[in-house]
């Protein structure tokens, strides 16, 4: 980086690559101190790429080979298998983490585990996720993307109820609204809750439905449900609704559990609008936002 200021600080890191030590360092005039310290708060310097050390994003790889190794730990050369990296450097990052408190080592196998503070940072991680907010984002996202309108729902008191209404260019006539509670045995989202929560959470609510004139055979409904899990979504063509297509998909929380789902809405006459690319578009948006609420699949 070049700079035609007389003025120069010099700045370096500590380096880490494949098993050598190496001292990176650059200079920067003193007018563009401030600009230094904004690349760090997430700004870039003249709009390049931005600098980052290079040992932590190893070390992340470390602590992402440590998670797929298992509750029980991992030994040092499982944990180098899985980061691509050499015994000893990755030994040297277990260290380190050791010393932190990221990671823990038993004494009697001599595993290595994520440690006490590895589950705080989780934890406060977690408590800043909001799963109805980041659900809806990638709803709103992938509806702005396909130029089409959609819903948000959750389990409420009486069942799957839509809980935002999100307006993605498309004019749909329609009854549902938010606050609209769907049925559990005939509708898209009532099959999903059907395919991935406890009998004993939707059966309360089918047998209301069942009491009200509503009755769909059990075996038709594991049918159904099992096809969901198989295929990761749910489609309807005016069933639930006349003149009224619809694609669901699930969203899960860390532990697996189903914590809303999206569906994306399509007029009767856009016959052939679910294609094969958006179909797994859409499938693509509940993944990401189920994955940043925690969920691992």
């Amino acid at each position: 980086m070049k700079f035609e200021h007389s003025e120069r600080r010099k700045y370096g890191f500590l380096m880490d690559t494949n098993d050598e030590h190496q001292i990176v360092t650059w200079t920067e005039s003193g007018d563009q101190a401030g600009s230094a310290s904004g690349a760090a708060n997430g700004n870039t310097l003249n709009e390049q790429p931005r600098k980052a050390i290079q040992s932590v994003e190893i070390g992340v790889r470390v602590l992402k080979a440590m998670m797929d190794c298992g509750k029980d730990g991992a030994h040092l050369r499982e944990v180098a298998e899985k980061s691509g990296l050499s015994r000893s450097q990755t030994h040297r990052y277990l260290l380190a983490f050791v010393n932190t408190g990221v990671v823990e080592q038993n004494a009697q196998n001599s595993r290595y585990a994520l440690g006490a503070f590895a589950v705080r940072l989780g934890v406060a991680a977690l408590a800043r996720v909001d799963p109805v907010q980041i659900a809806g984002n990638h709803l709103a996202s992938v509806l702005e993307e396909l130029q089409t309108t959609g819903l948000l729902s959750v389990w409420g008191n009486y069942g799957p109820t839509v809980i935002r209404w999100i307006d993605g260019g498309l004019p749909l006539f329609t009854s549902l609204h938010v606050g609209s509670v769907l049925p559990v045995q005939a509708s898209l989202t009532g099959i999903l809750f059907l395919a991935y929560c406890p009998r004993s959470l939707t059966q309360p609510i089918i047998d209301l439905e069942r009491a009200a004139g509503l009755v769909i055979d059990d075996k038709e409904m594991e049918e159904a449900s099992a096809h969901a899990r198989e295929t990761g979504y749910t489609m309807t063509f005016g069933t639930v609704v006349p003149g009224l297509f619809a694609l669901s998909v699930p969203v899960f929380d860390p532990e697996t559990r189903l914590v809303a789902t999206m569906s994306v809405l399509a007029r009767a006459q856009d016959k052939n609008f679910y294609t094969k690319p958006r179909i797994e578009r859409i499938r693509a948006a509940a993944i990401e936002a189920s994955r940043a609420i925690g969920w691992s699949g």
